[in-house]
């Protein structure tokens, strides 16, 4: 049985190394499969191409590289590996060692037993602690809102099966967050949890502002509840609105009010329309936005090259 490894790369030139150790490790360990690396490179400018053509091949373990033209995202780059992976099974882990390749074995073992989406709970995460809470927060708010609730705390790192993979791959969405489109398309289901070490070296390249368009993403491409949520608050904001709108015009024909009176209160009103008009047409144009750039119909990515394993004769000299 083939088993397809699907390792987004972004400047991981430091890591590829020992993550091939680690994998030639976890795969000499099974017995009756045979393993392929399809490794996705999101235009890494450090060296990831030739330290992954350095890597030395075995009979049960080979790679592939799958390089993009430029930075296209995470996402991005798990989506071109389930399109050029061959496998019956295809397992996604980072290259910076945070994913346990240790846990391959566990994850076929849940395969065989016929689950099509074997998935990592992190039980400990090695971050800071204001990180862990923006996590934590995040499933918690997607799941109180989204159609389809994910698993808390979950991850990319997973194996699912050729025919979820397929149909996943062939979701024309651009916004795409791979955790939420697994659980969206059903079938048998199950977690493993685990311990998530730091990385092994380096430092991540998925900055702040990255994991915000993620959030963001996850949330306005798998819920309505935003745009309801502007839409009630608009009608609350008008109910108050008119609510002291008819107290003032009774004060004023009889009550001998003056309806210049309460100038405060008419002024505050007004900024509250104001800010629910504001937060309602941001919200609504959250999904113009991206309707506009799924009509464009433009590739979730580009690949510049394809290359496959090549025996260590043949590979060139590292570099001084």
């Amino acid at each position: 049985m083939l088993i397809s490894l699907v390792i987004p790369v972004f400047n991981e030139a430091e890591n590829v190394p020992h993550l091939w150790d680690r994998l030639q490790e976890a795969t000499n360990a099974i017995a009756d499969c045979r393993f392929e690396a399809v490794f996705v490179d999101d235009g890494s400018s450090d060296g990831t191409v030739e330290a992954i053509q350095r890597l030395s091949l075995s009979s049960k373990l080979s790679w592939r590289l799958v390089a993009f033209s430029r930075n296209f995202g995470h996402q991005a780059a798990i989506s071109a590996g389930m399109r050029y992976a061959q496998g019956e099974a295809l397992i996604f882990l980072d290259a910076d060692l945070q994913d346990p390749p240790e846990l391959i074995s566990v994850f076929l073992e849940k395969f065989r037993e016929g689950f099509d989406v074997v998935y990592g709970i992190r039980r400990i995460r090695k971050e800071p602690w204001w990180l862990r809470f923006c996590f934590s927060a995040f499933y918690r708010i997607f799941n109180a809102i989204a159609e389809r609730p994910i698993p808390l705390d979950v991850g990319d790192f997973s194996l699912i099966s050729q025919r979820v993979a397929k149909l996943i791959s062939e979701m024309p969405e651009r916004d795409r967050l791979i955790r939420g489109m697994r659980s969206w398309v059903g079938f048998k289901q199950i977690g493993i949890p685990y311990d998530r070490p730091a990385r092994h070296a380096g430092t991540t390249s998925y900055s702040l502002n990255r994991r915000i368009e993620g959030a963001m993403d996850g949330i306005f491409g798998f819920s309505r509840v935003p745009i309801r949520v502007a839409f009630f608050t608009g009608l609350f904001v008008c109910f108050i609105g008119g609510l002291y709108l008819a107290q003032a015009l009774f004060n004023a024909m009889f009550r001998g009010g003056s309806l210049v009176q309460g100038w405060a209160s008419l002024i505050t009103l007004g900024f509250m329309l104001g800010g629910a008009n504001l937060i309602a047409i941001a919200i609504v144009g959250e999904y113009v936005c991206r309707i506009y750039f799924q009509a464009k119909s433009r590739p979730l990515y580009i690949v510049k090259e394809i290359k496959e394993g090549q025996p260590a004769a043949s590979l060139p000299p590292p570099a001084p």
